[in-house]
């Protein structure tokens, strides 16, 4: 792993870090992730993941990597995935949205609409696409209220 690969690599672990909650609700710590991987079979001390999540420690092994996805809950490809690949992934799965016959029949439906009811669709998919990702911000909720 080159010097670049491994900054890109404390970036990401640093993200999960940051942005994945724990069961408490509160970021995880070292330790926690160190237990959660031996829980899955994978042996990762604390000290070395600080080092990885600092850019100190350059060269994790694979096994350590998938131990890291494990005890994360993320797909391996988190770590091992570069920007442009996601980037066009990311846009094929557009397409493919564009081209399902469904996403067509929602899309004549709203079609009419009022502009304002349209955003609030909008704004509910987004919230929709939120849910099926691995972190979704307390802040971004979305509130319904049943009419009665």
């Amino acid at each position: 792993m080159s010097d670049g690969e491994a900054g890109v690599f404390a970036l990401r672990l640093d993200e999960l870090f940051r942005s994945l909650p724990g069961p408490d609700g509160r970021p995880y710590s070292a330790k926690t992730i160190a237990q959660r991987a031996a829980d899955r079979g994978y042996r990762i001390g604390e000290s070395y993941l600080s080092q990885l999540r600092s850019g100190k420690a350059k060269s994790p092994s694979f096994r350590t990597v998938e131990g890291l996805a494990a005890a994360f809950d993320v797909d391996i490809r988190h770590f091992l995935t570069d920007d442009a690949e996601r980037r066009t992934r990311a846009e094929i799965e557009r397409f493919r949205a564009m081209a399902d016959p469904e996403v067509h029949r929602v899309a004549q439906r709203l079609a009419g609409l009022p502009r304002e009811t349209v955003a609030v669709v909008d704004d509910l998919v987004d919230v929709l696409h939120r849910r099926r990702e691995p972190v979704i911000a307390a802040d971004q909720g979305l509130h319904l209220v049943a009419d009665t």
